[in-house]
C-alpha cells in the first residue's frame, strides 16, 4: 500500500516515486500544458498506464527519484 492510495495486493516495498514531465491535455485546451509532477507507482509501465487514463500526452521523461517532500 502506498502513502496515499490502496493498490490492494501491491507490496509497498516494490513501489517507488517517479518524477514526470509531460503534457496535461485537460489544462489550456486544446493544446494542453507541460507540467512536472510526482506519482507513486510500482513500475514505469504502471506509471505510463496511469498517465494514459488521465489524458497525459507527450511524456518528455519519467525518472525514478526520491522527492524532496518524502
Amino acid at each position: 500500500m502506498s502513502k496515499f492510495f490502496d493498490y490492494g495486493d501491491v507490496d509497498s516495498e516494490d513501489s517507488q516515486w517517479f518524477h514526470i514531465k509531460a503534457r496535461d491535455m485537460d489544462i489550456f485546451q486544446p493544446d494542453g500544458k507541460v507540467i512536472t509532477f510526482w506519482l507513486w507507482g510500482v513500475s514505469e509501465t504502471d506509471i505510463r498506464h496511469m498517465l494514459s487514463k488521465k489524458n497525459i500526452k507527450d511524456i518528455e521523461w519519467i525518472k525514478k527519484k526520491t522527492p524532496p517532500f518524502a
